[in-house]
């Protein structure tokens, strides 16, 4: 309900020497407000009046009229000529006695506060549900954002709206970073940190990359031109949880630190080079997050527009020269057309390589060249960059963890194969020289090869659940290892039981002995897995990022591991 005293105006008049208050209701009538300020000026309430304020101005006379302070009051002012006549202001007097007659009658004064009342409700719970209309617009704006999001998930309309090929910022005109020695130092090691560095200074090293390279100097390109095309290279980068510009620095640091480890630059040209290094920075550029077989089963508009062939792949190519394409962004725009032509059609080679469906024909195709490899060959040199970017692009984020578990696979097969020959080994020793109860051997034959298996199978499944925990990527490799241990190892186990059937024909002593003997070597089999697993941890904690040295060095080191436990 709203407030009585809210229903009446308060005014001051300044009338013969003094200030007067006067108050009225607001639903009176600009006539009735008129004859109360005719009576507190003590005039005849037919006078024509003027109402000033302070500064002289004229205020009208209604029931709007703005509300002042005894230090700002109002003067009445009559105007001449303003008087009525006796017949005049009987009638008037006559339609007042009217209008009261007929207020009375209908009950206006009722109804006007009825609907003041009403009014001042409705104000309520309009204020009330106010804030009920925000939360609703707030749903509203975030359920927008969702299905935005959604949409920019889903795979269709990739090029429309011409999307992001301006950078949302400009290039400052001061550099902002600084690169220390060490940091120059670190960035051409495959071990390079790329998890610490934040998405400006990760465009800071890419530049770096570029100057170091000669690049920039040796092809003239403009500096501003490479930080605004390197700013929409990051602006065109999707926020996926692998395919990102983290993702994007990852292969393209692993590709400067192999040119310059490697000493390519004395083998390629600096356009070779310069082919590399553009194809490692756009090879993922805007990926959706979904991979070709999702968007060929799906038919999605990518696999529809490139005939399900490499369709991420060409995508990646079509918005890398959508950006070279833009005249801010475009640091070949001074390059000749034949040059310019032999970068594009180099750059669209390495990205399409990237497709993992081409994996097998790249890598059979560059075993062949192998042993007669010629770097004046221009197809053995396309080749060589091919293998080049598909490395780069599997040997980051966690490809350490990857080569390490099938490292660890494999030199658990190669244990059980050598317990199992040494078991086999006893077993017919064992056999040979016992001397009663056939039966008896068979049974203790039975129990050793199946304790056996039982420890190797758990030690099997214990290494397996440890590879995929640690490795986030080539799992299928891991399977297939685990997979050919544990057939290896029936296998190896299956001969033994039917050998020993075979040629025991007594048993006695000798069969506890046996029995003592198998149980060690499945001891020996638990501790050397048991090594193999510390060993493993170890090694995937010391290890950053994909470097190739540190896979070799850990298979070294378990391979030495089992030699040694069996030696």
């Amino acid at each position: 309900m709203g407030s009585i005293s809210s229903a009446y105006r308060v005014i001051h008049l300044h009338t013969d020497g003094r200030t007067q208050k006067v108050v009225f209701s607001r639903f009176c009538s600009p006539c009735d407000i008129k004859e109360l300020l005719c009576t507190a000026a003590g005039l005849s309430r037919n006078t024509t009046i003027s109402l000033l304020d302070s500064s002289g101005a004229m205020v009208s006379i209604d029931p709007t009229m703005p509300n002042n302070s005894e230090r700002c009051p109002y003067r009445v002012l009559p105007l001449p000529g303003g008087h009525l006549t006796d017949k005049e202001e009987l009638f008037q007097n006559v339609l007042t006695q009217v209008a009261e007659q007929f207020s009375r009658a209908f009950k206006i004064n009722e109804l006007k506060m009825d609907v003041t009342n009403r009014l001042a409700m409705l104000e309520k719970r309009v204020e009330l549900e106010g804030m009920k209309v925000v939360e609703i617009e707030k749903c509203r704006n975030d359920i927008k954002k969702l299905r935005e999001e959604m949409a920019s998930r889903n795979n269709s309309s990739f090029l429309e709206e011409n999307k992001k090929l301006v950078p949302r910022r400009d290039v400052p005109s001061y550099p902002k970073y600084h690169l220390s020695q060490e940091t120059v130092e670190a960035l051409r090691q495959p071990t390079f940190d790329v998890w610490q560095w934040e998405p400006n200074e990760m465009l800071t090293c890419l530049e770096h990359m570029y100057h170091d390279l000669g690049l920039i100097r040796d092809f003239n390109i403009n500096p501003v031109t490479l930080k605004r095309w390197l700013l929409c290279i990051h602006d065109n980068y999707r926020n996926n949880p692998f395919h990102n510009f983290r993702h994007c620095f990852c292969v393209s640091q692993m590709m400067y630190s192999m040119v310059r480890l490697c000493s390519l630059q004395e083998k390629f040209t600096q356009i070779d080079i310069l082919i590399l290094m553009t194809a490692a920075v756009c090879h993922d550029l805007d990926h959706p997050g979904y991979n070709n077989m999702y968007q060929i089963n799906a038919r999605t508009e990518l696999a529809v527009r490139y005939n399900d062939i490499s369709p991420l792949e060409n995508h990646h190519c079509a918005i890398a020269f959508h950006i070279f394409s833009q005249p801010h962004a475009n640091m070949f725009a001074h390059f000749d057309p034949d040059t310019f032509k032999q970068i594009r059609q180099g750059t669209i080679t390495l990205i399409l390589a990237t497709d993992m469906a081409r994996h097998g024909e790249i890598l059979d195709s560059f075993k062949q060249k192998v042993d007669i490899f010629d770097f004046s060959n221009e197809d053995h040199l396309t080749c060589l960059k091919m293998v080049l970017i598909k490395c780069c692009d599997i040997s980051n984020e966690g490809g350490v963890c990857v080569c390490v578990c099938v490292c660890v696979c494999v030199c658990v097969c190669v244990c059980v194969c050598v317990c199992v020959l040494q078991l086999k080994m006893v077993l017919i020793k064992c056999c040979d020289i016992s001397n009663e109860g056939g039966v008896c051997v068979c049974v203790c034959v039975c129990v050793c090869v199946c304790v056996c298996v039982c420890v190797c199978v758990l030690q099997l499944k214990m290494v397996l659940i440890k590879c995929c925990d640690i490795s986030n990527e080539g799992g299928v490799c891991v399977c297939v290892c685990v997979c050919v241990c544990v057939c290896v190892c029936v296998l190896q186990l299956k001969m033994v039981l039917i050998k020993c059937c075979d040629i025991s024909n007594e048993g006695g002593v000798c069969v506890c002995v046996c029995v003592c003997v198998c149980v060690c070597v499945c001891v020996c089999v638990c501790v050397c897995v048991l090594q193999l697993k510390m060993v493993l941890i170890k090694c995937c904690d010391i290890s950053n990022e994909g470097g190739v040295c540190v896979c070799v060095c850990v298979c070294v080191c378990v391979c030495v591991c089992c030699s040694l436990r069996w030696c």
